[in-house]
């Protein structure tokens, strides 16, 4: 990376509006770069979704959505297949099997969630004007 004097002094410039918008108002900000390369100081409800940590890291609302989607057909296939074994077939012991689309529900509702959190979070950017959180 080549060094850039001119965005360590940009750099520089918001971190310390940030900590100093941090220490006025007292509120929870988040600072990262954006997608733009250049720092932004985000609320926690423009940042959306934290891309850090363990999970996908979707960082759009169209990625949340999908994954929302893709969750929702799995989740159809392995209810069809022990409710066809049920009522079609007659088999008992396929009814254990309904087990898994109720544990992927779990799953579906957290990215539900973070659908959500993340559309929320775009109308917010956009308002502003402030670029995507690059992570």
């Amino acid at each position: 990376m080549v060094y850039n004097a001119e965005r360590e002094a940009r750099d520089a410039e918001t971190t310390a509006a940030h900590e100093a918008q941090i220490r006025r108002t007292g509120e929870k900000r988040v600072l990262m770069r954006a997608v733009t390369g250049e720092l932004v100081s985000y609320t926690p409800e423009e940042y959306g979704v934290g891309r850090l940590g363990l999970g996908p890291r979707i960082n759009t609302r169209w990625g949340h959505l999908v994954y929302v989607l893709a969750i929702g057909a799995v989740i159809g296939v392995f209810l069809y297949l022990p409710l066809h074994g049920l009522f079609v077939e007659g088999d008992p012991e396929s009814g254990w099997f309904l087990i898994v689309p109720a544990l992927l529900a779990l799953l579906e509702v957290y990215a539900v969630r973070n659908l959500i959190r993340e559309w929320r979070a775009h109308k917010l950017r956009e308002e502003r004007g402030l670029p995507r959180p690059a992570y």
